[in-house]
């Protein structure tokens, strides 16, 4: 009867697993693919690491076998030698206060003879050791370095490629003792940044400023391919009106166009007859045109000899007026003259002066 072959690692995150010698039946083949071994423990002490390399032949029927039988009470810790990367997280503010994130990424690898330090997790309950559980114990630690190292340079400086490097051999100088505590070995490091929060804001201030320009374009072409629409439109609604007014002038015609044939065949009036009349209407209506206008002429005339005759009547008016004021105005000086050179004729304040005695000014003359 063919025993079921023991796989001790079912999901590629499982970096090694320590199994009890009763969890195991016996005589169970076991198989271990490349860079896989199995540390095999005595009372706590290891006796043996088995490997692939080392079991040449079918190992599920010799070596491991004869290692997993007998009545020893025995303990396995079967382990994948890598390579495993971690993934580890880490955010801090820079001396120019801006905040930096990024990712550091450890590659880690082991070897047969290193794994056996490993036994110290399950020592402390771990039974089944993970990569995430690598990053749990490793993540402190490197979050506090990198806190560090972010707070001796700019954001400018770190993206340079010397600080860059700096960076990672010095995260790969603070990790090595503790994963080798773990019988491990760091293979290499790499640090991933993100965009900092003004590089951040400035390439989205830059994606908004880019839409706004973009919409703006997008509407300037709705806009004339509305235009040209409207435009396209209003020649169609112009072409129908004015078609359908030359059809309703054409209707027109055609409806006239009998009873002018009716007209004309009835003889009640012809084409010579209609101009003569309409010749007619015209001289009697630039007759009474002129008519009207000489007459009006004629009163303007009557109305410039009347304002004339008016003009000179007040004019003569006005000399004989002042003539009559002339002549009354002589006359007067006259009598007064006539009067001061009589001697009987004298002003009577002189009289009165004559008869009291009293010299004058015009006495002493």
């Amino acid at each position: 009867m063919t025993r079921e072959t023991y796989r001790w690692r079912e999901e590629p995150d499982i970096i090694a697993r320590f199994v009890h010698d009763k969890e195991l039946p016996k005589n169970t083949p076991i198989v271990l693919r490349p860079n896989e071994v199995c540390v095999v423990l005595e009372n706590g002490r290891v006796s043996g690491i088995v490997t692939q390399q080392v079991m040449r032949a079918n190992p599920t029927t010799s070596m491991l076998r004869r290692m997993f039988g007998g009545k020893r009470q025995r303990s396995y810790l079967f382990a994948f030698l890598g390579p495993y990367t971690v993934n580890l997280p880490f955010a801090s503010k820079s001396s120019d206060h801006q905040t930096l994130r990024g990712q550091a990424t450890v590659r880690l690898y082991a070897t047969r003879e290193q794994i056996a330090r490993i036994i110290q997790l399950p020592a402390n309950g771990m039974m089944e050791i993970r990569v995430q559980d690598l990053q749990n114990m490793l993540l402190a630690e490197a979050q506090a370095y990198m806190a560090r190292t972010i707070q001796k340079y700019s954001n400018d400086d770190l993206v340079q490629e010397a600080a860059n490097e700096d960076a990672n051999i010095g995260l790969s100088l603070a990790l090595r003792r503790t994963v080798e505590s773990f019988g491990m070995s760091i293979d290499h490091t790499f640090i991933t940044w993100k965009q900092s929060d003004k590089v951040r804001l400035e390439a989205e201030r830059e994606h908004v400023n880019n839409m706004a320009e973009h919409a703006s374009i997008q509407a300037e072409r709705e806009q004339i391919r509305f235009d040209s629409l409207l435009g396209t439109q209003q020649r169609r609604a112009d072409y129908t009106a004015r078609s359908q007014m030359a059809g309703k002038a054409a209707t027109e015609r055609a409806k006239a166009e009998p009873r002018i044939a009716q007209i004309k065949a009835e003889g009640s009036i012809s084409e010579a007859e209609w101009d003569n009349k309409h010749r007619n209407q015209a001289h009697e209506t630039e007759m009474a045109r002129n008519k009207a206008k000489s007459k009006a002429d004629v009163l303007d005339i009557l109305r410039n000899k009347e304002l004339d005759l008016r003009e000179r009547k007040q004019n003569q008016d006005l000399t004989l007026a002042m003539t009559l004021f002339e002549s009354v105005q002589d006359n007067k000086r006259n009598r007064s003259k006539r009067l001061s050179n009589a001697p009987g004729c004298l002003p009577v304040h002189l009289r009165i002066c004559k008869l009291r005695g009293v010299k004058t000014k015009e006495s002493k003359k």
